[in-house]
């Protein structure tokens, strides 16, 4: 049985589909806006750059990309390989991505937010030991950053260090105490630690913030497996199931009487 590792929180389907959905429609018309003045003046690196934004917010990265390549071309800047490493980050080349934000360094401003975007880059391809110390210097710019604790946390759980990640989640909870996924991140560090009594009150934090968490419930009832209390850990794996997550049944009657 694995536990449920959370990442973070995320809007409702209705809530999101009606803010794409005005999104789109402006960066639309921007984007036809842009098109038409480029037709004009050809050679503005402005309107590449804008529309390059307006397309990046609209979801095409690639054609992003190259809008900021044109900008470039017309006018090297450092501005809009942020833009352009941002975009190749959406799009899915990491490497690229990287490769855009390392050669930003005398971006002070932006120093915080590109340190992050490089971390959460080697992240997603599983360069764990890279991304904790560019977490790191992030953390240095902003130490009240919740997500920078919570990804380097998740970092150091992958390379099993465990108590690392453990002060990384409490330091989330300190910043914010009604993150359900710090309580239950934390109580998996806790598990891993076989501090049982103490994951089962992350646990229990956890889903007296977002009581609808499955994954958590199972983590849980985990948890109470673990401490020879079956039908607690029964009753919380029932709970899972009847939340949708159908998959928990085969451990429902592997376990439970």
């Amino acid at each position: 049985m694995l536990l449920s590792n959370l990442t973070s929180c995320s809007l409702s389907f209705e809530q999101k589909n009606s803010l794409k959905e005005k999104s789109n429609n402006l960066n639309l018309e921007i984007i036809k806006n842009y098109s038409k003045a480029i037709l004009r003046e050809p050679n503005n690196f402005t309107f590449y750059l804008e529309r390059g934004k307006a397309k990046h917010e609209y979801g095409d990265f690639k054609g992003a990309i190259k809008d900021f390549n044109s900008s470039y071309k017309i006018n090297p800047n450092l501005e809009v390989i942020f833009y352009k490493a941002n975009s190749k980050y959406k799009y899915g080349d990491f490497k690229g991505a990287i490769k855009d934000y390392e050669k930003l360094n005398s971006l002070e401003e932006y120093q915080d937010q590109i340190l992050y975007n490089i971390a959460s880059s080697q992240l997603i391809i599983f360069d764990y030991q890279n991304a904790i110390k560019n977490y790191t210097k992030s953390i240095k710019y902003d130490n009240k950053d919740e997500y920078s604790y919570l990804y380097r946390g998740n970092a150091k759980f992958k390379l099993k260090d465990i108590k690392g990640s453990l002060k990384d989640y409490s330091n989330l909870i300190e910043i914010n105490n009604r993150s359900y996924i710090a309580f239950n991140n934390k109580g998996v560090s806790n598990f891993k630690l076989k501090n049982y009594r103490n994951a089962l009150e992350d646990f229990k934090k956890s889903l007296k913030i977002n009581p609808r968490n499955y994954g958590t419930l199972y983590n849980k009832s985990i948890t109470h497996f673990e401490l020879k209390e079956i039908k607690k850990a029964c009753i919380d794996l029932k709970k899972s199931i009847k939340l949708g997550k159908e998959v928990f049944r085969d451990e429902y009657f592997k376990i439970c009487p």
